[in-house]
């Protein structure tokens, strides 16, 4: 789905993260000629790799707090 740009000048990327489902997703929109056009987009459980207006790359899945492991305890102190 592709969105129209706002009036005047309009910000070259936009990225949408989507965690409001179980399976949350990445999707990163260029604007062309008027239009945010899709450039990459993954959900959970693959890679989400974007190169402009940098490099970057995530699982999904790595954003939600659920499977993160915890911690280890400091024995030092």
């Amino acid at each position: 789905m592709a969105r129209r740009a706002v009036d005047g000048p309009g910000v070259p990327f936009f990225l949408r993260v989507d965690l409001r489902n179980r399976v949350p997703t990445i999707a990163l929109f260029e604007l062309a000629v008027g239009e945010y056009r899709p450039l990459s987009a993954a959900a959970a459980g693959s890679a989400f790799v974007m190169t402009r207006p940098f490099a970057f790359s995530v699982d999904p899945a790595d954003l939600l707090d659920e499977d993160a492991p915890e911690e280890p305890a400091d024995i030092d102190g």
